[in-house]
């Protein structure tokens, strides 16, 4: 998704980089049927930074998700680029459950 994303910006002249910074470690279980509360203490700690990932100085920190149940997997996510020191600016998902 996020290299599609970036193919499209490309080609209209838009400067972009992917930048995968982000990976869940084991542990963290499946979260169907969990609530927001839940969700973010099935994730909590298991969000690691990836160096080999890290972003490009300069950009804006966009976050890519498949789906938004909750809305606990882009805080987490948030909050772990924030730990690195990076701000997110925007969220985007492919669907919004519910």
């Amino acid at each position: 998704m996020a290299n599609a994303a970036a193919s499209v910006l490309a080609a209209r002249g838009i400067e972009v980089a992917v930048a995968p910074a982000l990976q869940l470690s084991g542990g963290a279980r499946d979260a169907v049927g969990l609530g927001r509360e839940q969700r973010m203490a099935n994730l909590a700690g298991r969000l690691t930074f990836r160096e080999a990932g890290r972003p490009p100085p300069g950009f804006s920190i966009v976050v890519l998700d498949d789906v938004v149940t909750t809305g606990a997997t882009a805080a987490a996510c948030a909050r772990a680029l924030a730990a690195e020191g990076f701000a997110v600016s925007a969220v985007l998902t492919l669907l919004a459950a519910g």
